[in-house]
């Protein structure tokens, strides 16, 4: 089997090392959003320092700039939800198949975790039902579930049900996660709100959205291209269409809008990747967006 993380280790070294080490250097909470509520003490405020830790109060009485210090959360539990629905064995932009795309996302997100000595799990599911990894943080059992999602994806396999995956996660887990979760676009189109809402209420949530390869991809022109539901060919004229292309464009581009908004409302980050090479850069700039996101 593959090595997912060290495959992650080398990309992040050779294409990211600035941006990665940004984002991974100094305290521990630059990379996940939340922290302990255990208040410590109170200092002065410092260049850098999150306006929100202002305690005014104090900051009153003493007539100089007191921030709110606390026990900061050593582990968290990091649960990736990853949809394993036929679609996800389709192509992305890149020409990679999805599934490789989706597996080294989720190769990303645990390495971040385990790079920080958290808990991480996985929840794959479709429309035949869900698999479920434990909260671990060991090496060879989180490469095992990574390799065994990224074979779980099959053309002729069940359709996606991201709203049954979500539902069990809502009903599996008591205790407090970081969901990470892993789809296409319009699988994310398919997500009930009120499953969002009532996530929202107990859980972190981030969205990673690997695109589909347009109908009209350079990459595809000498290739049988074929619906992944109905098995439809589609003519290679219609691949050499411009103006179909450009309908395609400006559809998938308002269906992200709508989807971004969509998850904005909830105060919930996400992104989208089209290839391999884009995840990384892709997956930092989300993290970010969340360290500085607040809730309502």
């Amino acid at each position: 089997m593959a090595s997912y993380l060290v495959k992650v280790q080398k990309k992040m070294d050779i294409h990211s090392l600035r941006r990665v080490r940004n984002v991974l250097s100094g305290n521990y909470g630059s990379v996940f959003k939340g922290r302990s509520m255990d208040f410590d003490d109170l200092r002065e405020y410092d260049y850098g320092d999150d306006v929100k830790d202002i305690d005014w109060k104090a900051t009153a009485r003493s007539r100089k700039i007191m921030v709110r210090r606390y026990i900061a959360i050593r582990k968290h539990n990091i649960l990736i939800v990853a949809d394993n629905g036929n679609s996800m064995s389709t192509l992305a932009p890149s020409g990679e198949p999805k599934s490789e795309v989706a597996t080294f996302c989720a190769g990303v997100m645990t390495y971040v975790a385990q790079h920080h000595g958290d808990l991480v799990g996985m929840v794959y599911g479709n429309q035949a039902g869900n698999t479920r990894y434990a909260m671990k943080e060991d090496t060879a059992y989180l490469e095992n579930f990574l390799g065994n999602y990224a074979h779980s994806i099959k053309t002729d396999g069940p359709e996606s049900n991201l709203n049954s995956l979500l539902t069990y996660i809502m009903k599996g887990y008591r205790e407090r996660l970081f969901i990470v979760v892993i789809t296409d676009p319009d699988s994310a189109e398919t997500i009930d709100s009120e499953v969002i809402r009532k996530l929202n209420a107990r859980h972190e949530q981030m969205y990673i959205m690997i695109e589909d390869s347009p109908l009209t991809n350079n990459l595809l022109h000498e290739k049988d291209v074929r619906d992944i539901v109905g098995k439809i060919r589609l003519p290679q004229f219609c691949r050499k269409d411009k103006q179909l292309a450009k309908a395609e464009k400006e559809y998938r581009e308002n269906q992200k809008l709508k989807i971004k908004k969509a998850l904005h409302h909830f105060r919930i980050t996400s992104t989208f990747v089209g290839g391999s090479d884009e995840a990384i850069p892709a997956i930092i700039k989300m993290l970010e967006e969340q360290k500085h996101a607040r809730r309502k």
